[in-house]
């Protein structure tokens, strides 16, 4: 996703130029808001949940014994992706119940794309999904970025989109301390914000392991999900 702006565009044609947008940062490494995750030779299926048009998987260049699955709950986008890229598989699901088979992905990847999810039930997802001593990298936003957003929406007059801010601040809050997440009393999605410690925790509750947090303006974290033990 564009780590610049996240706005939700209001006609199919801004859509596509959004996600054209995010494809151009996406392929320059020149660019500072670009952030990528590193393919690796043993990350032969590649799972990208939050896809919106597969700009990720398409800017990482993957190769044709690569299998790449974007899952986005969009189908719009999905369908602008089908007519980017034709290698890349795209299925529209939401990120808290995947259909697809247990164990079997190398590299899970989700671009600021969690926090507009249920978290708990999208990252036990991703768990599920990725085969042991498989990679997992998310990009999140911390509770910085909208304190500062809420300050600009209240400076401006903008109450809608502050009340919306103050929600997504009280319902990170919720979620961090009691593990219970709720749906905004507005729209009814879901959207919240992550700490570092608490992702670690999350992760490492699921049975992940060298969990790592890089901080910048949002925070990227990589993690792998711990191998099965022979006995």
């Amino acid at each position: 996703m564009n780590l610049a702006l996240r706005a939700r565009p209001a006609t199919p044609r801004d859509s596509e130029a959004y996600h054209l947008l995010e494809l151009q940062i996406a392929c320059n490494p020149a660019d500072t808001r670009r952030v990528m995750p590193k393919i690796r030779p043993q990350h032969r299926r590649i799972l990208d949940v939050g896809c919106g048009a597969g700009q990720t998987l398409i800017a990482s260049g993957i190769g044709p014994e690569v299998t790449a699955i974007g899952i986005d709950c969009n189908a719009a986008a999905l369908g602008f992706g089908r007519r980017l890229d034709k290698r890349i598989r795209f299925v529209c699901a939401r990120g808290e119940a995947l259909p697809l088979p247990s164990d079997h992905f190398d590299l899970v990847i989700s671009r600021v794309s969690l926090p507009y999810m249920r978290r708990r039930a999208a990252l036990a997802e991703m768990a599920r999904c990725l085969a042991p001593g498989g990679d997992a990298w998310l990009v999140l936003h911390p509770a910085d970025r909208l304190r500062r957003e809420l300050a600009g929406c209240v400076k401006r007059g903008e109450i809608r989109k502050a009340l919306h801010r103050l929600y997504v601040i009280g319902n990170g809050a919720l979620a961090s301390f009691t593990g219970r997440e709720l749906p905004s009393p507005v729209s009814g999605r879901y959207e919240s914000f992550q700490t570092e410690d608490g992702i670690r925790a999350e992760l490492e509750a699921l049975g992940f392991v060298d969990v790592k947090v890089e901080r910048r303006a949002f925070f990227v974290v990589t993690a792998r999900k711990a191998p099965r033990t022979t006995h």
